[in-house]
């Protein structure tokens, strides 16, 4: 999914998983960053195939934000709103997109009400939800910047002071370029800096607007 909104947002550092055990019933939960909605699907289905002898395999799901954001979640045959729709609530609460959790139960035999049944997803969930680990990203725009050899070292030395631009990577011919990754919000802070630095107009420093 394309990303046009610049501020930060919350999201999986990594995949997780997690079991739990309530009332001889397994929950084995798992937590997947995901770029598309085809993405989350086939992490279900890879699951499904695998535990295809499970009673249930519930998910939630939160990817991008705004009006082009997508909330989904599936109970699976379990009653509404007990399996995956709190699952969704996890992420919600914690603010978390571009992120799935999905749980498979094994049914242990002991009926545990809509109100334990609710509460083992999510208990389950979150323990997934804390073996990936939830990270701050800020979106990026990513531009070449050319510089004469004798404006490097001052440049670098600059760079090294901002937490909001990165070296992404550098190249050595007539000129030296530096393809460099901004943090989006902070884009026309940056262009200013470089511009006054460079002696450029800053309006000639990468684009116009965050990619």
């Amino acid at each position: 999914m394309t990303r046009t909104d610049p501020t930060p947002y919350r999201t999986l550092a990594a995949s997780g998983d997690a079991e739990l055990v309530v009332e001889r019933s397994r929950f084995l939960a798992y937590a997947h960053p995901i770029a598309s909605l085809d993405e989350a699907m086939a992490h279900v289905a890879e699951l499904r195939r695998e535990h295809y002898d499970a009673r249930h395999v519930c998910y939630g799901l939160r990817l991008g934000r705004g009006a082009q954001g997508i909330d989904r979640s599936n109970d699976d045959g379990e009653p509404a709103r007990t399996g995956g729709f709190p699952l969704w609530q996890l992420l919600d609460g914690e603010e978390v997109i571009d992120a799935a959790l999905i749980v498979v139960r094994y049914f242990g035999g002991i009926k545990l009400g809509m109100g334990g049944l609710a509460r083992a997803y999510r208990d389950a969930g979150r323990l997934a939800l804390e073996d990936a680990g939830i990270v701050t990203r800020y979106p990026e725009t990513t531009f070449a910047l050319e510089v004469p050899y004798d404006q490097l070292a001052k440049l670098e030395h600059t760079l090294r002071g901002l937490d909001t631009v990165r070296v992404a990577e550098t190249d050595y011919a007539a000129a030296v370029t530096l393809h460099l990754a901004v943090r989006s919000v902070a884009l026309g802070e940056v262009r200013e800096l470089l511009g006054g630095l460079l002696q450029r107009d800053p309006t000639t420093i990468g684009p116009s607007d965050p990619a």
